[in-house]
């Protein structure tokens, strides 16, 4: 997902209208995480859907940097994506051995594509086959025992990314662990602020490939990207 303007980073797609196109990824292995929706149209009934950003696939070669600089020891984390929509984090989160992939999307159809994706799904690089897509509302997943990497690609407005963060605290709260947050153009990085427990790391811009340019379609060249973890 992506929603609102950011320094150097993603523009505001918002009441745009949809944009189908083809990304060289999903040319390569024959997936459909491409296209642009805006957030009124990604309707599931729910109260929060007031809150939906628009749609937008995470660029391949930005994700990868981001994994590289977080640079962790995989096999103990689950990796969580809030937002997932049609589940190219979790496709490229595959490259790494994670003990399991999980992305929550809220708009039904959306997160019907991602099922499709992980089905077809085949790389000669992947390294994490556990992967799942739930239908659901972010503000009341579950989050998983044992250390996970949360990852946020601005997936929704500040009144549910608030609810997220605060579900968030109450499950360290009731069952310490190991998590990093890695925000991707971190609009309302001050709701991160206030969870207690966890410290700011780093903040970096990643600058997409030639190839990740050529297919942005909303003028993007880079993502922000904030990571935070748990005070040990």
């Amino acid at each position: 997902r992506v929603g609102s303007a950011d320094s150097g980073s993603s523009a505001r797609v918002d009441g745009a209208k949809a944009v189908a196109s083809a990304h060289p990824f999903d040319l390569e292995y024959g997936t459909d995480t491409g296209g642009l929706i805006p957030g009124e149209q990604l309707i599931s009934g729910r109260r929060n859907d007031l809150w939906n950003t628009a749609y937008y696939g995470i660029s391949p070669s930005g994700f990868n940097q981001m994994m590289e600089a977080l640079d962790l020891g995989w096999p103990r984390f689950t990796f969580v994506d809030l937002g997932s929509g049609k589940g190219r984090a979790l496709l490229l989160a595959s490259r790494y051995p994670f003990r399991k992939i999980v992305g929550v999307e809220i708009a039904p159809e959306l997160s019907e594509v991602a099922a499709s994706n992980i089905e077809r799904f085949a790389a000669p690089w992947q390294r994490c086959r556990e992967i799942e897509a739930h239908t659901g509302d972010a503000a009341e997943f579950v989050y998983p025992a044992g250390p996970f990497v949360l990852f946020l690609y601005q997936p929704f407005l500040a009144p549910v990314l608030k609810r997220c963060l605060k579900n968030l605290a109450h499950s360290l709260g009731a069952a310490p662990r190991e998590v990093y947050v890695v925000y991707v153009n971190p609009v309302f990085e001050r709701e991160m602020k206030n969870v207690p427990g966890m410290e700011r790391l780093w903040e970096q811009t990643f600058a997409y490939s030639d190839e990740d340019r050529g297919a942005d379609r909303v003028g993007a060249k880079g993502d922000r990207v904030v990571v935070y973890r748990t005070v040990t």
